[in-house]
């Protein structure tokens, strides 16, 4: 039994360290995700990337190719992992998502740096309970605005979304208190989960914390 935790865990790892969003925008604008913007391997960066290169309508159209492709690796990991220990699905799933998260984030491939895990976390809940990811962007997204409007300046949609991840993190936090009501299998996969990504965001979150103190945060 233990072996086939251990191999569950080595497959989640390799699937997620695949860096799919960084291949994408290589072939097509050759430019290096890790050299511009956010300077991350993820969705985000690779609209602001494309954007830039391409064009707005270009970088939604990457930015959603990245997104599938990364929730994907961190699906086919849970389903992988479930077909090889059904009797124990929750140990499973939650070992799958842990590595494939894992993997996104310290991909092997890319010396041991990556994303930050938001896409394969956001596809493991709609896959396991869409309901659980609705609820859980909802909850990010009020959080969000509302530490968005609390420090002050003209406010902007936009700006929130990109910038603001302070309130965004609080509110991943928040969203895993209530999975745990909602739905306890989701639950225990979405909360280990969670630590990697909230620790994959420490420098953003030093970023964000200097800009507020330098009064340079709506500037952006």
């Amino acid at each position: 039994m233990i072996i086939n935790y251990i191999f569950i865990a080595i497959v989640s790892y390799l699937l997620g360290s695949f860096p799919f969003a960084l291949w994408l925008v290589r072939i097509y604008t050759k430019k290096d995700l890790r050299e511009g913007g956010s300077k991350n391997t993820g969705a985000l960066n690779t609209l602001r990337i494309v954007s830039k290169e391409k064009g707005k309508a270009m970088g939604i159209i990457f930015f959603l190719l990245a997104f599938i492709l990364d929730a994907s690796k961190a699906v086919v990991a849970i389903i992988i992992a479930m077909n090889i220990v059904p009797s124990s699905p929750i140990w499973a799933v939650t070992i799958a998502t842990f590595f494939a998260i894992l993997g996104h984030n310290y991909s092997i491939f890319l010396k041991f740096k990556g994303g930050r895990g938001a896409a394969s976390l956001m596809g493991v809940m709609l896959y396991l309970d869409w309901r659980i990811f609705f609820g859980w962007l909802l909850i990010v997204l009020c959080f969000m605005i509302i530490f968005e409007l609390l420090m002050g300046g003209k406010f902007n949609i936009k700006h929130a979304i990109s910038e603001q991840i302070i309130g965004r993190l609080i509110g991943e936090v928040f969203a895993v208190y209530w999975i745990y009501f909602f739905n306890i299998f989701v639950f225990y996969p979405v909360a280990p989960a969670t630590i990697l990504v909230l620790i994959a965001h420490k420098d953003r979150i030093a970023e964000q914390v200097r800009k507020i103190r330098n009064k340079t945060y709506f500037n952006d």
